[in-house]
């Protein structure tokens, strides 16, 4: 902003000399008029000069009131952005149960997996409690009373948001939340032993086997103390699916009941 030169004005040497005052006066006057006009005139040329005139060919001043550049803008947003991202859990599971599959006659069917029940698994669920398994059917066959051995098949669904591993991840995963899950009664001292995992291929369709075995130290049951586990996860036509065993160690016909089920497990078309 021009702000214009200072100026002092002269006193008059003597009182009473009405031509000295009047020279004086004049001479006020006039540097008055002076200092105005030099204001005034600095003030318009800068209005001039900020807005451009009105005919629009001064130079463009922008001032921080104007509006920001788009491209910066949007450069800033960018930078600002925080994506959304999903918090994965160890041991997801489907909210509710949703069977897509029916049975077809003699078999059990989830998924795209089905397998033949042995006569001793003469029970029928939904599989609610297995983490990332939906559609499924279990078979099951009571050891003792609030004891169960289970087969059952299903489709493998993963978090939303989260990549699906593949077929071997998927068996070891399913196998530790197996673990993990609240179907051990009043089991204590568990530990998940002689894990192994596995390639196999059953009717063309490659996957993983995982097998381990779940020990207790403690629990009022009679006729087994610990249970076998068998997860199987293949690639079939219809997506990812599973075929798991958990059956009672030391009860022979549950474990010949488990591999018999096993070694019937086909996928359909």
């Amino acid at each position: 902003m021009h702000t214009g030169p200072q100026y002092t004005s002269t006193q008059p040497q003597g009182p009473g000399s009405g031509g000295g005052r009047g020279a004086a006066l004049l001479i006020g006057g006039l540097a008055f008029a002076v200092v105005f006009l030099l204001i005034v005139g600095g003030t318009v040329g800068y209005l001039v000069l900020r807005t451009g005139g009105s005919g629009g060919g001064g130079a463009q001043v922008t001032s921080s009131s104007t509006a920001p550049d788009p491209e910066s803008s949007q450069a800033t947003t960018s930078a600002d952005a925080t994506p959304t991202d999903v918090e994965e859990e160890t041991c997801w599971t489907p909210e509710g149960t949703n069977r897509t599959s029916s049975n077809p006659s003699g078999k059990l069917r989830g998924g795209g997996l089905q397998f033949i029940p042995p006569a001793e698994f003469d029970g029928r669920t939904t599989a609610w409690w297995f983490s990332f398994l939906d559609d499924s059917q279990t078979a099951y066959a009571t050891v003792e009373e609030n004891w169960q051995s289970t087969l059952t098949v299903g489709e493998v669904v993963w978090q939303p948001g989260v990549e699906y591993p593949g077929a071997e991840a998927a068996s070891e995963r399913i196998t530790t939340c197996i673990f993990r899950a609240s179907i051990w009664g009043d089991t204590s001292g568990r530990s998940l032993d002689d894990e192994v995992t596995e390639p196999v291929t059953i009717s063309g369709m490659p996957g993983y086997r995982t097998t381990a075995t779940v020990n207790w130290e403690s629990s009022d049951l009679e006729r087994t103390d610990a249970a076998l586990i068998s997860v199987t996860v293949l690639d079939t036509p219809q997506g990812p699916s599973a075929f798991i065993s958990e059956t009672a160690a030391g009860v022979a016909e549950h474990e010949e009941g488990a591999q018999a089920a096993y070694e019937s497990l086909t996928g359909y078309s």
